[in-house]
């Protein structure tokens, strides 16, 4: 378990690394394929975990994971050169529980290859959509 969830953030950690100073669709589009490819590297794996995770004592894990892809999306995030103001953290935060949120729906039920790329299309809009608002002089 530890390791599969170390995989994911570590993934989005050098996704996120990578996208640095690029335009900010492009860095969400960037990092959210990484994290659905990511998890459905190992769907299998991804769905026991969902399943599981609270009930065997490590919600201290997904809670430090989720800091370490946060610290790593900020970061990205203020690097973008084509934003107005700097996303707060419940823009940021709200970006990840919807990746978290929409990969889980879509893990359970089992969708075909062609269901997962529609829906990781429509994360990547939602996200850059979200993100757009958030990051907008205000």
């Amino acid at each position: 378990m530890e390791e599969h969830v170390d995989r994911v953030a570590t993934a989005v950690e050098s996704a996120c690394e990578q996208a640095r100073n690029k335009p900010l669709a492009e860095m969400i589009k960037q990092v959210v394929e990484v994290f659905v490819d990511t998890k459905m590297d190992r769907a299998d794996v991804s769905v026991g975990l969902y399943k599981v995770a609270a009930d065997i004592g490590r919600p201290e894990l997904v809670k430090r994971v989720g800091q370490r892809m946060r610290k790593a999306v900020e970061a990205m995030l203020h690097s973008a050169p084509d934003t107005m103001s700097a996303p707060d953290a419940f823009a940021i935060d709200t970006m990840l529980a919807a990746m978290s949120g929409t990969m889980r729906s879509m893990l359970e039920a089992r969708p075909s290859p062609t269901t997962v790329r529609k829906h990781r299309e429509q994360l990547v809009l939602l996200c850059q959509s979200d993100m757009a608002a958030a990051t907008a002089q205000r």
